[in-house]
Order: C-alpha cells, then structure tokens, then sequence
C-alpha cells in the first residue's frame, strides 16, 4: 500500500511538472526538442557536453535551453551571455543547485558546492583573505621548494612525468593548506585519503548518478534512511571523513599552541572562524578545489602542448633573464612575460574544466527578451567562450602564448569581462576562484623551472618518426586531463643536474620529506 501511495504522488508530480514546462515553453530560450517527462536527458552527451553544447550554442544562439527530468537548465555560449547574467547579476545568479548526496557526504559545509547561505558567505571570506594576492606571496618558498623536488625526479625519472606532476600538486597543496613539509611519496596514507574523499565528492556531483538529484525524484530525500541506501552509504562517509579532516587542521592547531609559525591556510582560518569545525572544512573545501584545478592537469597539458608547438621563445627569455647558471625564481616574474603568457594560454587552452560548475537563479529573471525562472540551472561554456574568434582570433584551437603579448612583448590580458586574467577558466561573479592567484603562481614557477632546464620533445617509434599525443583526447570527467601520453624530457645542459642537486641540498638539507 506504501508503494502505491509513493508511485500515485510520484506521478502527479511528474504530470504537474510536464504541464508547467509546456505552458513556459514559448517563453523560454530556444533549444533542442525532448521527450515528455524526460526531456532532454537522453541527448546529452556522455562525453565532452562541452562540444556538443558548442555545436547547440552556433545552432540556437548564445543562450539555450534544456529541461534535464523537469530541471529548468540553461547553457551560456558567448562570453558577453555570461558576463551580462554571472558577472552583472550576481545577486541573483551566485547559488548552486542542491546537491542532495554531495551535502550529506559534507555536512554542507564543503563552500565550493553549498548554495548561498551565510556559512557560505563566511567561509568564501575566509578563503579570500588566506588566499588573496598579497597573502599568496608567503607561499612563495613552498612553491619554490616543489619545483625543485619536481625537476630532481625528472632529472633521474622522466619516463613517470605524470606521476610526477600528481605529486608535485598534491604536497603543494598540503604544504600551502596544512603547512606539511615535502610529500616524496604519492602513497602516504593521508593522500590516500584526502583523495579518496575527493574523489566521492566528484562522483556525488557527476548529473545522473542519482536520482535523488532530478527535480521530478527530488522528493526521495524526505524517504526515511531505510529506503534510502544512498543516504547511509553518504552519512557513514561524512562522518569517517569528518575524523579526518579536523584532524588535520587540529595538528596545525597544536603546532601553534606549540609556537610554531604556522604560515599556511588552515592556520590563517583557525585565527579568525568562528568555529574549529568551520576552519577544518573550509581547509578541506580549498584543498579539494586546489588538487583537482591546478599543478597536476595543467601540467599535463603544458607538457603536451610543448610536444605540439615546440617552444623557442620561452627558452630564450629564460636564458636572457636567468641564464645557465641559477634557477629561477619568483623575483624574475615581472621579467618573464613570455612565461605569464604560458600560464594563460594553458589555462584558456585547455580550461581544468571546459564546461564550468553551475549556478542556480534564485529568483525569476528576463534576458534578451526570453523568461528564465526561479530555480535554472545555468552551466556557463567556458569551452566555447575560449575559442571565440572575436576574442582570440580565428587560430584560437592552436597553443600560441603571443596572443596575450601586447606589440612591446608586455602581458596584455586585457581582454573583456576576464578581469585581467585573459580567460575565463577562473569563474564568474561571486563563485570566481578565490585561489586563482596561488594558482598562477604555481603554473608560473613550475613552468619556468620546467623549461629552464629541460627540452620536451615528442617520442620516437623504432622507424624515426614522433609519436604525436591527440590534444582532442580527454580524460572525462568533472576536471579533464589529458590521457596518458609519452614523451621525451631532457636536460638542456650538462650543468643543469648540479645547480638542481646543490638547491635541493639548500632547500631541504638532507633531502627528507613526510
């Protein structure tokens, strides 16, 4: 009798739901037709939405609908359609949707996915404040010490360079997030956990993974937990993680009552929450953001761009500003204009994530003459937005760093509604990425480093002939990389293995990490 009672509510609902969307239909932006009920949930792409919605943008406008199982959903091409309702509208569009599983899995407190509320706006502050330009400098010996250690293990392992690249980042971030010494070992037992809750994080946020999460099945989550083995399966993650996580932000409370100078994010936000509990997840929240955007994707895309477009500029500025005989450093940044532009081009090449997290309306809105309600769903093509001719010119597809070098070789990102950045990579609004500048800085350092003291080339089959990576092919998912490719990397002279050696002798004294 219970089950019966559930299927009748269920499709009344469902019914009610496919009246309402057929009388706004006529009001809405234009779009792919779907099916009743459903919607459009058949036609999306399982793969890359990012060039299918690309191919929707240039057939229906630049901004278009579609009805995901009754959710109001739509998707912004052109960057002027996300500027005019992200940026200019902020107020209205800086929510997410509701994230049923992924909340309980959190506790609602991981800030990049809550909606707007007031612990999100205190959390987003505290993030601010302990990740703004002028604090990211004090992270400036962490990052410096990483690229060290990173190309030591080229030197002596090229082959693994991926690897490498996932190490580099993730005891980066644990360096700047939770003040650890050098992570050497990618299998250390809190790695290991810290990205196993990651990785939860990214499948509860993946569309379709459950059914909870569909505005026509939105009603399980008032089913009792009986019911419900997703809801258990989450609780009983949230609260192993939760042990986790305030623990590592309780050793670095324990290290300032200690007297230790702790210069790192979770000590910075422990100063000023309001609560220990608050600061442990915000420091979650940023490491969890910084492991899955930053070093290690942008790294592999660097990489195989320079397979791609062999680079000669860049070595050039490096050896006229740095020369063969030290290593760069952050001192050189404003001397190296050709290595920033690197850092954007990667970036606006190859975005971490093409197709950028969604924002939610928070009341009902008109744009360019079409009705979005209450409650959309808006996905902002950061895909289509980088390669807009007007932009970036009819070659943007191609790797070319000089398209953000003004006609005196100075960085020029001063591209519209990109603020100063170049790219749109970093988000919109209120939800932009309040670590973006740690994140420039460590695409900066590490890529100076990296071709300072190497040549990447592409591989050789036995008959001579390069082993070119498909820079089409993505590994898919939330974020995207590259998938596993090879390649060549060698030392660009023979002094570069002792000037390595002898600063990672300084930097660490006998070498010794966690």
């Amino acid at each position: 009798m219970l089950n019966l009672i559930f299927v009748l509510i269920a499709t009344l609902l469902l019914t009610l739901q496919w009246i309402k969307s057929i009388r706004l239909r006529s009001k809405l932006p234009p779009g792919p037709s779907g099916l009743p009920i459903l919607g459009n949930v058949l036609q999306l792409p399982s793969s890359q939405p990012w060039s299918t919605f690309d191919k929707w943008t240039k057939q229906y406008g630049p901004i278009f609908y579609l009805n995901i199982a009754g959710q109001d959903t739509i998707v912004l091409g052109p960057h002027k359609a996300a500027a005019d309702l992200l940026d200019r509208r902020a107020n209205t569009y800086s929510d997410r949707p509701e994230y049923v599983v992924l909340n309980i899995l959190t506790g609602s407190m991981h800030w990049a996915w809550t909606q707007a509320d007031d612990l999100w706006k205190r959390q987003r502050r505290g993030a601010h404040e302990s990740l703004g330009p002028q604090t990211a400098k004090e992270y400036f010996p962490y990052q410096e010490t990483e690229s060290i250690i990173l190309v030591d293990q080229l030197l002596t392992d090229p082959e693994n360079f991926l690897e490498h690249f996932q190490r580099v980042s993730t005891s980066l971030n644990l360096s700047i997030i939770y003040g650890w010494s050098p992570v050497l070992d990618s299998t250390h037992p809190t790695i290991l956990q810290i990205d196993r809750y990651n990785h939860q994080i990214l499948v509860s946020a993946m569309p379709g993974n459950f059914w909870v999460e569909f505005s026509y099945f939105n009603w399980m989550k008032y089913l009792p937990a009986w019911m419900c083995w997703w809801r258990r399966d989450a609780e009983k993650k949230h609260s192993r993680d939760s042990v986790m996580l305030q623990g590592l932000s309780a050793d670095v409370q324990k290290r300032m009552e200690a007297g230790d100078d702790a210069t790192c994010v979770a000590g910075k936000l422990l100063q000023n929450a309001e609560s220990s509990t608050e600061a442990a997840w915000n420091s979650a929240s940023i490491y969890s953001a910084g492991s899955e955007t930053t070093a290690a994707a942008q790294l592999s895309w660097f990489t195989l761009a320079m397979i791609l477009y062999p680079e000669r500029l860049a070595h050039e500025e490096l050896d006229r500003v740095v020369g063969p005989f030290r290593l760069p450093n952050f001192d050189d940044h404003e001397q190296l204009p050709y290595i920033r532009a690197t850092v954007k081009e990667i970036l606006r090449w190859r975005p971490a994530a093409p197709l950028a997290l969604p924002h939610r309306l928070t009341q009902d809105d008109h744009y360019e003459g079409y009705f979005l309600p209450k409650g959309t769903i808006v996905y902002p093509n950061v895909w289509s937005m980088h390669h807009e001719s007007e932009l970036y010119g009819d070659d943007a597809e191609h790797f070319r760093p000089s398209r953000f070098l003004n006609v005196e070789g100075k960085v020029d990102s001063s591209i519209e509604d990109t603020k100063d950045e170049g790219h749109f990579s970093f988000g919109f609004g209120k939800r932009i990425c309040v670590g973006r500048h740690v994140a420039n800085n460590n695409l900066f350092i590490h890529i100076a480093y990296l071709l300072w003291a190497f040549n990447i080339t592409a591989e050789v089959d036995s008959d001579g002939r390069q082993k070119l990576p498909d820079p089409l092919n993505f590994d898919d998912g939330l974020t995207t990389r590259p998938i596993p490719f090879g390649c060549k990397i060698t030392p660009r002279n023979a002094d570069v293995a002792d000037l390595i050696v002898q600063a990672k002798l300084e930097r660490l004294g006998v070498g010794e990490g966690r």
